[in-house]
């Protein structure tokens, strides 16, 4: 029997430990648990793991020293040491999901987003145990994108910008999806050089992130991926000739010597191809075609007419292209995918390059999905679709990113009245949960800081222990304490 702890466990327990910090009666947060940063041992370091068993070990030499910390254990004794060694609490505001933070590096081929990964949240491929570059990357904007396409694996030159709700295509051929920006708020207390902020949003704050999530669509496909182009494909790209009518379209032939590419004249050549209008009159209408006039070099059929008020002329841009057949698979209760119609964009050579959604809103969601080109002639091709996360890219940031971790963030500000020592070091960094200040009625500690004889002595829960070098405390020190635990 074989077994792992899915992801979404991980983020079940980094949302229940977030949770625990606070909750809303009516529409005030409160405090749900009183949960303190605790600092201590102002002593230096010493001794052996003999002599210290239920506190540390050492990992070199044979004693510890403040050059060389050892290491917590957790042993049954160890809540009662560490509480000999406090000195000064201060509870805990500031607590976030956070992500591994990737800065957009020019020349970084990135990995595409892909539904068949395992384990997103560790960048190394359990396939072959390989480290691969990330997924998401962090721009000097604040901002983080996802990459749907990286282009058929070239280096990224274009960094992504802009906060759009679509999908953003930069010069080097790659895709990316805005997922969110950071704000100026959290900058300060969840930015670091290794980490940056994350959150779902449950209502609607003004931000582009909001627009992003609401904009998503469940079952939606933004992606087909192309594994091999195959060879001999027929395909024809240029402006039409005058006169076409709601129910043809004029190709373009050698009269005038400035046509960019002349359609075939063999009949039925272009028959079951694709038409896409990409610019000009008619921007954006697809057509099957269903007969092809080679000696006119015309578009005689088409599956259905063009607008009527808005025909392609002269000004449009048409790429005739091979038709892309969309199959979604049933199963389960979301039975078979379908209503989202896709297209070659590309041919160069006769080899397929890229395919491109032009309707992603489906009649019903797409949980599995073939892709197969039935016309052009060509021969070899191979599509992969790429099924979309549930809800849609974009939809849940912490989830889709790998919301496992979550920081707690706390500034200690010289004396904050008389609660906190200065002028002394101190060694150990705790998380404590609900620390009391009475053996009697056994009120649990409310306040914003507190002294550690203030502290019922072994009260609470300590749920992190760090050992750290010596960090010394004046009356005009600040010290930004961010700490990450890994669910």
């Amino acid at each position: 029997m074989s077994a792992i702890i899915n992801n979404s466990f991980r983020k079940f327990q980094a949302d229940n430990f977030i949770e625990g910090f606070t909750e809303t009666v009516g529409n005030t947060a409160v405090a749900k648990n009183n949960i303190y940063l605790a600092i201590g041992k102002t002593d230096v370091w010493s001794g052996t793991t003999a002599d210290n068993v239920s506190e540390f070990k050492v990992t070199s030499g044979s004693s510890a020293s403040d050059t060389d910390i050892p290491v917590p254990v957790d042993t049954s004794q160890a809540h009662y040491l560490h509480w000999n060694d406090i000195r000064s609490a201060k509870r805990i505001q500031d607590v976030s999901h956070v992500i591994a933070r990737y800065d957009w590096t020019s020349g970084t081929v990135y990995r595409e987003y892909d539904h068949e990964r395992d384990d997103i949240i560790d960048n190394k491929n359990p396939a072959n145990n390989v480290t691969e570059s990330p997924f998401y990357v962090f721009t000097e904007d604040f901002r983080v994108y996802k990459c749907i396409s990286n282009g058929g694996g070239a280096e990224s030159i274009s960094k992504p910008t802009g906060n759009s709700p679509g999908l953003i295509k930069t010069a080097d051929g790659y895709v990316w999806k805005f997922m969110f920006e950071v704000q100026q708020a959290d900058v300060l207390k969840f930015v670091t050089t290794d980490w940056i902020p994350v959150q779902t949003l449950t209502v609607d704050d003004g931000t582009s992130q909001w627009d992003v999530q609401t904009a998503a669509i469940d079952g939606s496909i933004d992606y087909i991926k192309v594994t091999n182009g195959g060879n001999g494909y027929r395909s024809t790209t240029g402006a039409p000739r005058p006169n076409s009518t709601a129910s043809n379209l004029l190709l373009q032939d050698a009269a005038g010597g400035n046509t960019t590419e002349v359609a075939d004249n063999t009949d039925d050549f272009y028959k079951d191809m694709t038409v896409y209008i990409t610019d000009g009159a008619g921007a954006g209408q697809f057509r099957t075609i269903t007969d092809y006039d080679g000696d006119s070099r015309t578009v005689t059929g088409l599956s259905a007419n063009w607008d009527a008020n808005n025909i392609p002329n002269t000004t449009s841009v048409y790429q005739v292209m091979p038709a892309v057949t969309l199959t979604g698979i049933g199963g389960g209760q979301g039975g078979a995918g379908s209503g989202i119609t896709a297209r070659v964009s590309s041919v160069i050579d006769g080899v397929i390059k890229e395919i491109t959604i032009v309707d992603n809103t489906p009649i019903s969601s797409y949980r599995e999905a073939t892709a197969t080109i039935t016309s052009g002639s060509g021969a070899g091709a191979i599509l992969k679709v790429i099924i979309n996360p549930k809800g849609g890219h974009g939809k849940n940031a912490v989830t889709e990113l790998g919301g496992a971790f979550v920081m707690m963030n706390v500034r200690l500000r010289g004396l904050e009245g008389t609660n906190l020592f200065i002028n002394e070091d101190f060694r150990k960094v705790h998380v404590v949960l609900n620390p009391k200040v009475s053996a009697g009625a056994q009120p649990v500690a409310t306040a914003d800081t507190y002294k550690g004889e203030a502290l019922l002595e072994d009260s609470g829960i300590i749920l992190y222990t760090e050992f750290r070098p010596p960090i010394h405390r004046s009356s005009d020190s600040t010290e930004d304490i961010k700490l990450v635990v890994e669910f």
